[in-house]
Parts: C-alpha cells; sequence; structure tokens
C-alpha cells in the first residue's frame, strides 16, 4: 500500500510540475510565410523517387506570446517576393518562390511591430526561413555555433546562405548554443539542435497546455513521405547528421506524446489553423 501512494504521489508530482512548467505559455500563431514549387522533386528532396514529379512546399513562421516575450521561430521567404506575383526563381530555376501575403502585414493584424519580438530563433539561414530576419534587430537571437560559423563566418556561401538577409542580426544580443536549449527556463519552449540540413540547423519542442505538444521541424525533414522513408535531399550538409537527427526527433515525440508539424508539408499546412487563430 506505502508503494502504491508513493507511486500515486510521484504521478501528481510529475503532472503538477508538467502543468508548472506550461505555466508561462500563452499563445502560439502560425504564419503563412510563402510557398515554392519545383517541377522535379527528385532534383533534391527525394533522389531517385518520385522523378519528374512537382511539388508545392509551405513556408510558416510561428510567434509565440510567453509571459516573458514574444518568440518568433523562422521569418519565412522574404516580403519584397510579394511584389512579384508571377514568383521569384531561384536556385537555377530549381525553385520558384511566391509570397501572396507579408509577414509585416500579418504581424501588424495580431498589433505586433517587429520591434516587439523579443527572441528569435530560425530553424537554419537558408533564404527561404531568414528572409525578413533584418526586422528583427531588437531581439535576442539563439542559434547553435556551427550555424552562427558558417552564417557569420567568411564563405557564407559555402552552406546556402545569403548575408544580405540576414546581416543587420551581427548587432543583435546573441545565445550561441551548442545542442538543446530551453528558451524560456519553463519547459515550455525548447529548441533541439537537430544538424544536418546545415551545420547547426534547429527544431523547436513546443509544449501546449492546451492545444498539445509539436515539434516544428525546419528542414530536418521537408514532406511526410520522406519522413516515413527517412529520406534525406541530396544537398544536404551532411547525410548522418541528417539520419540521426530524424532519429532523435521520432525519440522526442515518442517521449512528448507530441506531433510532427513538417514546415514545407503543404498538405499539412492546411489543416494547420493560421493566424489570427491561434494555439494555447
Amino acid at each position: 500500500m506505502n508503494c502504491f501512494r508513493i507511486a500515486f504521489s510521484m504521478s501528481l508530482l510529475a503532472c503538477s510540475l508538467q502543468l508548472a512548467q506550461a505555466a508561462g505559455f500563452e499563445r502560439m500563431y502560425v504564419l503563412d510565410c510563402g510557398e515554392s514549387e519545383t517541377k522535379d522533386v527528385s532534383a533534391n528532396w527525394s533522389p531517385g523517387v518520385n522523378v519528374g514529379q512537382p511539388r508545392l512546399f509551405s513556408d510558416n513562421c510561428y510567434v509565440i506570446k510567453h509571459e516573458k516575450g514574444w518568440f518568433l521561430w523562422d521569418s519565412g521567404i522574404p516580403d519584397a517576393v510579394a511584389e512579384k506575383p508571377e514568383g521569384v526563381s531561384v536556385a537555377n530555376g530549381l525553385l520558384v518562390l511566391k509570397v501572396t501575403r507579408t509577414l509585416q502585414a500579418q504581424l501588424k493584424e495580431l498589433d505586433l511591430q517587429p520591434d516587439k519580438i523579443t527572441h528569435v530563433a530560425f530553424s537554419h539561414f537558408h533564404g527561404d526561413h531568414v528572409g525578413n530576419a533584418n526586422l528583427f534587430t531588437a531581439a535576442t537571437l539563439y542559434i547553435q555555433n556551427p550555424e552562427y560559423e558558417g552564417a557569420f563566418g567568411a564563405e557564407p556561401a559555402k552552406f546556402g546562405f545569403n548575408p544580405a538577409t540576414y546581416e543587420k542580426l551581427r548587432a543583435n544580443p546573441v545565445v550561441k548554443l551548442s545542442g538543446d536549449h530551453d528558451v524560456f527556463g519553463d519547459g515550455s519552449v525548447v529548441i533541439l539542435s537537430t544538424p544536418g540540413h546545415t551545420p547547426g540547423h534547429q527544431s523547436l519542442l513546443v509544449r501546449m497546455p492546451q492545444s498539445g505538444n509539436v515539434v516544428l521541424s525546419g528542414d530536418a525533414v521537408h514532406f511526410q513521405e520522406n519522413w516515413e522513408n527517412r529520406r534525406v535531399p541530396a544537398r544536404n550538409f551532411n547525410k548522418e547528421q541528417t539520419a540521426a537527427s530524424m532519429e532523435k526527433i521520432a525519440d522526442v515525440l515518442k517521449k512528448e506524446k507530441a506531433t510532427l508539424w513538417i514546415n514545407h508539408d503543404s498538405a499539412q499546412s492546411a489543416s494547420v489553423p493560421h493566424a489570427p487563430k491561434f494555439l494555447e
């Protein structure tokens, strides 16, 4: 009986701790930060599979309201692309980028100016994720050491980075990371180190009291079929790291009973409530 009481007490304690961890989290908004389309998904994303098949990729940004401030995860395709309804061709024609609603306009609808964002992190520094990064010069930047060295070092182009999209962040307060990091110290928003797509790629675990736990993939995986088959895109920085990061995410999903939100999976993205709706 004493053992039962101890076990029951420990269970209650665990539940109490989980609720306490989520206490600072208030809500999360999902913003539409553009889309991109390829005529042949096998050219990079699924080598040898789906040859010649086109694919549409979604591109989301995420804004989290916490009692300690506003946190932005990814900033999408540059707002300037919205000026060209036909889109902008990049990567030697591999992709066509389009933006129908600018990030700034969507933030304004939430009564948010860029300088109200106090914390910012990017899954990685490719242009469709840091396209509007220069707007957020008032925020503390959270970035893995290898990504910082690649993005702000001598050869950013070697990693597919374009400093023009994020150059103003050089003056930001920076927290350089060497692994996972609890942003607010309460377990509600946790950066996960998931290298492979780029040297310091990272994903995000968000624990929501009412809506449940989710992991925001970044580009650790691009769409559900690739996730199920653990496929590694041809142009990833490191194949072995990518595979290990996918297994790490799978372990986190199981442990946290979390759902994987794949940023570029347009079918899944369409099923997720976007701003002005929010998750709690």
